[in-house]
């Protein structure tokens, strides 16, 4: 069935029943931001399709199903033709992610790329990547893709404009699941540190200026690599990281170096042990606002120089700076930075970024239809996220520009 001719019920709807139940009959801000949003599709019914689907996930309630969506968008059972262009039609996600990211660039002037991971739970195992998984976040395994996006983060939003789906080479090397969920050659497995580089090497390459890359790094294997190549590369970057985390130690540290017990290697210091022997010149009362509520703290943090571990045979890794706080609830929260000239509370400002993060991600979940996504296919993955994230900056951006006349006014 091609997209341009549809059956239903015993009659033919062409297309241009499509466009003009839908295009020309709602000429509003939708219709305009997909319009510029979808430029970048070949075909005339693609466009209008990724326009219905749009709408399907602006509706204000209820899961995202591809039939919900065609007939309470249209008021049409022609789900089929939908999930085929959700599904199978060839169309170049990056062009509209590139689109995107302009668009919310302009809008929130993000103050960092934020890199977080979502768990999509699934049953069975033929949709592509799913694993069982253990998630920290859950406490337990459960059966799930696992995503990874980059967010244009400052406190009035978060946005995802790039996604990666992590692969396992159960699915990359077995060539009867390549071929079922259409996995493209020369997609292979990554170890996940890798598929957020690989995020941020891409958004660098559409011209988005570049920002800090920020994220939660406590329960993520490789964090080392990443900082590492991320500092190769040029990047700025704010981490948080576990308390174990093992670090080549400043000169403070020398004093007191020889009572913190054995080492799992030469010169390497768990991070909290960093931490000690700091003197006065290296407390700040810093006050900052999270940005997901709005109320400022303050608190005492503690601001050291560290490197990275580095090959052996090598000089110390990239210089950084860990910057640690006690929470009220007690938890100690450390990050690590390679912007070694910013001060405490602007490093914490930043690592706060992954909070406002976490909270839209709960909403692009539970309202924009992030984990509704009922393909099986690589491509139709990366649509559906596609499309997921042209919904939630339309909707971002109408509250912004919103909030932003009655401030005006």
């Amino acid at each position: 069935m091609g997209y341009g001719l549809y059956q239903f019920r015993g009659s033919t709807v062409v297309e241009s029943s499509l466009r003009t139940g839908l295009s020309l009959a709602k000429n509003d801000e939708v219709a305009r931001f997909a319009h510029d949003k979808f430029s970048s599709l070949p075909r005339s019914d693609q466009r209008r399709w990724a326009e219905v689907y749009l709408r399907g996930l602006l509706l204000g309630h209820g899961r995202k199903s591809v039939r919900r969506i065609a007939e309470e968008v249209l008021r049409l059972p022609v789900s089929q033709s939908l999930q085929q262009f959700i599904n199978q039609s060839p169309w170049d996600w990056r062009e509209v992610r590139s689109r995107i990211a302009g668009e919310v660039d302009g809008l929130l002037s993000p103050r960092a790329w934020v890199i977080a991971e979502t768990t999509i739970p699934k049953r069975g195992d033929h949709s592509v990547g799913v694993e069982r998984r253990f998630v920290p976040s859950e406490g337990r395994a459960i059966n799930c893709q696992l995503g990874t996006g980059l967010f244009l983060a400052a406190e009035a939003a978060s946005i995802p404009v790039n996604w990666r789906i992590q692969l396992t080479r159960r699915w990359t090397d077995d060539p009867c699941r390549r071929t079922r969920t259409y996995i493209p050659d020369g997609v292979e497995a990554l170890p996940a540190w890798r598929y957020a580089l690989d995020l941020v090497e891409e958004v660098g390459e559409w011209g988005v200026p570049r920002a800090p890359v920020v994220g939660d790094l406590r329960h993520a294997a490789g964090a080392n690599l990443l900082m590492a190549k991320l500092a190769e590369l040029g990047a700025d970057f704010v981490f948080e990281v576990p308390d174990t985390f093992e670090l080549v130690p400043g000169p403070h540290l020398a004093a007191v170096r020889g009572g913190l017990g054995p080492q799992r290697g030469p010169n390497l210091v768990r991070a909290r042990d960093c931490l000690r022997g700091a003197d006065i010149k290296h407390r700040q009362v810093v006050t900052w606002a999270p940005g997901v509520d709005g109320k400022h703290r303050a608190t005492q943090a503690l601001s050291v120089p560290v490197r990275l571990p580095s090959d052996p045979g090598r000089r110390g890794g990239p210089a950084l700076h860990l910057i640690g706080t006690t929470r009220q609830d007690g938890r100690v929260k450390l990050w690590l930075t390679n912007r070694t000239d910013l001060r405490a509370a602007e490093v914490i400002s930043l690592g706060a970024l992954v909070d406002r993060t976490a909270s839209d991600l709960l909403d692009l979940r539970a309202h924009y239809g992030l984990l509704d996504f009922e393909g099986r296919s690589y491509r139709g993955w990366h649509h559906h996220m596609t499309l997921v994230s042209a919904a939630y900056t339309f909707a971002k951006r109408s509250a912004v520009l919103g909030r932003r006349e009655r401030q005006l006014s």
